[in-house]
């Protein structure tokens, strides 16, 4: 990967020394660069050649080596199950591909199956690695991939292994695809969550009532914990509805069964469009609401396709008519054209091959029955 075109090469250096010098620092991958611009990095050492040696469908079986349930995997909606192997050298490593229906049911697997102790992959987006292994989102699949334990593996072969089985990283379309992102400022590390069901959210949230959600309306949950200066992290519920309506709807049956409880004093809940948000464990009630002022919904429009430019629809629409007009015309001019070819090279063949078959046709250009 070169960040700029302007990078030290052995050419800057005295003779063999140089060539010695960039072959000694080759395994840092940095090159010295001028003092007024930013390193420049450059991969000398390719990486490891990964390949693929076998892939066969499995069943839910499979999720017990892997630490999954099948119950989570099915509120998911994950419908099959792909083993593979691959090699490297001596390196065997073992990946386990689940095929959810969207791209947002697979990120929201790798956020429920995420871990404090993952970290993100620089450079792969939707991919986190920890002491086990790495999770990774690429479309509609969700990718668990082993650590091979036989042998040491080096981060670089490893991260070369995440490359061979994820591919090319999400494009920005599928990315917009993703549930909006909640503030990052002061979130917990592993600790956002996409939950899709009621026994997801009684998993990462045992306390709260999953009933109250409403999933059979639509409901999408996200929760987040943030350290919000209190011995107990604040944890943020974010529910998302198809309508204002029904969000509403699902704002009075979360208020009334939450009311009722006195656990449940440090707790504030407030309905903006078509989001309900939950603030809990805060310090105090009044530390609860300060949170939630700062979060404000936004509406956007998002199109299929690109705008044709600041035109006025009316032009538009003149413009499509006008096409579709020539469109006809051409077709006319091409059908009269086309029929004029036809009888000039009749009239031209009948007055230079008379004779011909083609103007008179088989046996003199008289039709014979042969009937007995």
């Amino acid at each position: 990967m070169v960040q700029n075109s302007r990078l030290a090469h052995p050419g800057s250096l005295p003779g063999p020394l140089g060539v010695l010098l960039v072959l000694a620092l080759g395994p840092l991958r940095v090159l010295a660069a001028p003092a007024q611009q930013k390193p420049s990095i450059v991969t000398l050492i390719p990486a490891a050649a990964w390949q693929m040696t076998s892939s066969q469908p499995a069943d839910t079986t499979v999720l017990a080596r892997w630490g999954g349930d099948p119950a989570i995997e099915h509120e998911y909606g994950v419908t099959a199950f792909i083993e593979r192997s691959y090699e490297f050298d001596n390196h065997v490593a073992s990946v386990l591909l689940e095929q959810a229906p969207d791209t947002s049911s697979a990120w929201g697997l790798l956020t429920f199956y995420r871990t404090a102790a993952m970290a993100d992959v620089p450079g792969l987006p939707l991919s986190v690695t920890g002491p086990g292994g790495a999770l990774l989102a690429r479309g509609r699949y969700f990718i668990r991939v082993a650590r091979p334990p036989n042998y040491p593996l080096s981060e670089s072969d490893y991260r070369a292994l995440l490359k061979t089985v994820g591919g090319s990283p999400p494009s920005a379309r599928a990315l917009e695809e993703l549930p909006p992102a909640l503030p990052s400022s002061g979130m917990i590390r592993g600790s956002a969550k996409y939950l899709l069901g009621p026994l997801a959210v009684a998993r990462v949230l045992p306390s709260f009532p999953a009933s109250l959600i409403g999933f059979d309306r639509g409901a999408e949950v996200q929760i987040v914990q943030y350290s919000a200066g209190s011995p107990t992290p604040l944890t943020l519920m974010a529910i998302s509805y198809p309508t204002p309506q029904i969000a509403r709807m699902a704002f009075d049956t979360i208020r009334n069964g939450l009311g009722s409880s006195p656990a449940n004093a440090n707790l504030e809940c407030r309905r903006q469009d078509t989001y309900v948000f939950l603030a809990m464990d805060a310090r105090s009630h009044q530390a609860a609401a300060q949170f939630l002022d700062e979060f404000k919904v936004a509406k956007t429009m998002s199109q299929d396709q690109p705008y044709p430019g600041g035109r006025p629809l009316a032009l538009q629409l003149m413009n499509l008519l006008l096409a579709n007009v020539i469109l006809i015309m051409a077709l006319l001019v091409f059908s009269v054209v086309g029929g004029l070819v036809v009888f000039v090279s009749k009239r031209l063949a009948r007055k230079w091959f008379a004779n011909s078959i083609w103007v008179e046709g088989e046996n003199g250009g008289i039709i014979v029955l042969k009937l007995r």
